[in-house]
């Protein structure tokens, strides 16, 4: 990870907050049209991504998941998957503010919520992935906010910097 983790987080919620605040601005119906991306709507994209965080802090927590496919959808209302998404974001720059980062040389051990799989890597690793996770399916809905006709909010690092 190039930034800190603390860093890595606020921008996390910073670039989350600045997309939700572009697609709130479309109908139910037109986040929810299948826009043909890998969790098909800008929904089904949003809740991926807030139920991979869900997913990653059970592990975090050390508690089993409770969740069986990365398709469920959370919340068919925006404003309270925004708020979900935003009380997540929120979690996650408070645990990266207080985790030693000498922790971050520890592993994280979890199977795979699909396939089972099991996993047993650095926390470091487990983290960049997580954030890494978020920016993918970000890019995602920034490409289905353009094809709804919606101006995409420039996400990059540097614009976050700038205004941080």
């Amino acid at each position: 990870m190039l930034v800190d983790l603390p860093t890595a987080a606020r921008y996390n919620a910073w670039a989350n907050k600045r997309l939700y605040a572009a697609a709130s601005t479309l109908s139910a119906d037109a986040l929810a049209e299948d826009r043909r991306g890998f969790f098909k709507s800008i929904m089904g994209t949003l809740n991926h991504v807030l139920l991979s965080d869900l997913i990653y802090r059970e592990r975090l927590e050390k508690k089993p998941t409770t969740y069986t496919t990365l398709d469920e959808i959370l919340y068919t209302d925006f404003a309270e998957l925004r708020e979900a998404h935003a009380g997540q974001d929120a979690w996650y720059v408070q645990y990266a503010e207080a985790l030693d980062p000498a922790a971050l040389d520890g592993t994280l051990s979890f199977d795979t919520v699909e396939t089972g799989e099991y996993f047993s890597l650095p926390l470091r690793n487990c983290l960049t992935n997580l954030f890494q996770h978020q920016i993918h399916h970000r890019g995602q809905t920034h490409h289905m906010l353009s094809h709804a006709g919606i101006a995409p909010p420039p996400l990059d690092v540097v614009q976050f910097a700038s205004e941080t």
